[in-house]
């Protein structure tokens, strides 16, 4: 079994402090070329290091063609911008040359992420922090109707309503047996069966059902288990931005 490593113990690992995760890094004052979270892959045979630097081991050479995601950085050593990145395929976890590097999901980062956030708000209440919160939900100030978001493409499995649980609600099936759900709609975008992609609108923002506000109640689960999501009570997010986690098989 692959072990997960969390982003914190991968920069403490390599002896480089962790880049905020919703922050975009930036180098000598510019724009930085990538963020925590995108996809990568090299543009040819590239070595991943043990630390920034070309006196530092090589763990393994990717080939082009390789998928990794962005982890840390940008560092600069020995006149080249260093980049942390987990290559997801080989489970390696090392140091890559900028210059060699190029977006994996034609330049749009959230593209070649699992799942994205649904809706722009803030987290008020995070996967787990109760007992059976097997969801995150999202806030936006009370809008009725903010616009929801498809988390990735997918064909729409359920369109109903329930009157003591998700009032309106949707659910989405995605390949090898993922689904998302989103409960407590205001009013729907989209019908049952319809196929869909990530970033369509798919629902307004509502407070239906079993709700104590107008917010959304959002889940990830396969084959009918629920998948932890990340987030912290009051983080901002945005949406169509990639949710930080890497899901087996998908």
């Amino acid at each position: 079994m692959t072990r997960k490593i969390s982003r914190r113990t991968f920069a403490k690992g390599i002896g480089t402090a962790a880049t905020a995760l919703a922050t975009p890094a930036v180098l000598s004052g510019t724009a930085s070329a990538f963020s925590n979270g995108d996809r990568v892959e090299p543009t040819t045979d590239l070595n991943t290091r043990h630390r920034p630097g070309t006196e530092s081991r090589i763990l393994q050479t990717m080939a082009p063609g390789t998928v990794g995601e962005v982890m840390n950085g940008p560092e600069t050593e020995d006149g080249y911008t260093w980049w942390g990145i987990h290559w997801l395929d080989a489970d390696i976890w090392g140091w890559s040359v900028e210059r060699y590097l190029t977006s994996a999901d034609g330049g749009g980062g959230s593209g070649g992420a699992d799942f994205t956030w649904p809706i722009t708000g803030y987290i008020t209440s995070p996967y787990g922090d109760r007992s059976g919160h097997y969801a995150v939900d999202i806030g936006a100030n009370g809008n009725i109707g903010e616009p929801i978001y498809a988390a990735r493409d997918g064909v729409v499995d359920i369109r109903s309503y329930q009157a003591g649980g998700c009032g309106n609600y949707l659910k989405l099936g995605h390949k090898n047996g993922y689904q998302t759900m989103y409960c407590h709609l205001n009013s729907f975008d989209v019908s049952q069966g319809e196929s869909v992609s990530r970033g369509q609108q798919i629902a307004g923002m509502g407070n239906t059902g079993n709700s104590t506000g107008p917010h959304l109640h959002f889940t990830i689960e396969r084959n009918q288990t629920h998948q932890s999501i990340p987030g912290s009570d009051g983080q901002n997010i945005t949406a169509n931005d990639a949710i930080p986690k890497d899901y087996v098989d998908i």
